[in-house]
């Protein structure tokens, strides 16, 4: 997938989840004049997740496809999110952090990550279901690079050890518990092309699924 591909991905999913935010929430909900835990969810500021996946050898825009190449590296992460501005109507603002173990064919190494976070509360379908999109936008450190982002790294003359994060996401939970979500995120690392002095590389990539607690 080329640089200019990836951007595009990137973009469109920005995009899709502000042009989705305006949209009217009485398309995905029913009785819209009643303002209950089901259409307004208590507004969570803090959560502790989970989650675990394997790295592919794709780039970015990859993770969101049927069946990247798969690496024989394996990915589990826990993490922190915390909200300073929360809105039940609309959009929530905070920050995350977490650690992730990686393992597989070759020594096991770690990432740590902390960045900006950003989350729409989403839409209700079924009277039941919510789905909630969010985005991290921050770094990454690990210990050392593997499989096709070790490729990558050397073949160019600077470390990928520090990186950008990306973390879009797509959040599931239940009306009637909205304080448990499942989850679906996308695991990426990469040095924006080069533009900022980093590696300009698109590092290790995952498609990975996970456990949140609000409260």
């Amino acid at each position: 997938m080329s640089k200019t591909t990836s951007k595009s991905v990137l973009l469109a999913i920005i995009l899709c989840v502000h042009a989705l935010s305006g949209a009217s929430a009485q398309t995905f909900m029913t009785n819209p004049e009643t303002k209950d835990a089901q259409l307004y969810p208590p507004a969570f500021d803090e959560s502790v997740f989970i989650f675990g996946g394997r790295y592919h050898k794709g780039y970015f825009g990859h993770s969101f496809t049927p069946s990247p190449t798969p690496e024989n590296f394996y990915g589990i992460a826990m993490g922190y999110q915390r909200f300073f501005k929360t809105d039940p109507n609309g959009w929530n603002w905070g920050v995350e952090a977490g650690v992730a173990g990686r393992f597989g064919e070759g020594p096991t190494t770690a990432e740590i990550w902390a960045g900006g976070l950003g989350r729409y509360n989403g839409w209700v379908l079924g009277d039941s279901v919510r789905v909630s999109p969010s985005l991290t936008l921050g770094l990454s450190a690990v210990t050392d690079t593997f499989g096709v982002a070790k490729e990558r790294e050397n073949a160019q003359d600077k470390s990928a050890k520090l990186l950008f994060y990306v973390g879009p996401e797509l959040s599931f939970s239940h009306v009637d518990n909205p304080e448990f979500e499942v989850f679906w995120r996308a695991q990426h690392r990469s040095g924006a092309w080069g533009t900022t002095g980093l590696a300009a590389i698109d590092g290790a990539n995952a498609a990975m699924i996970g456990f949140r607690y609000k409260f």
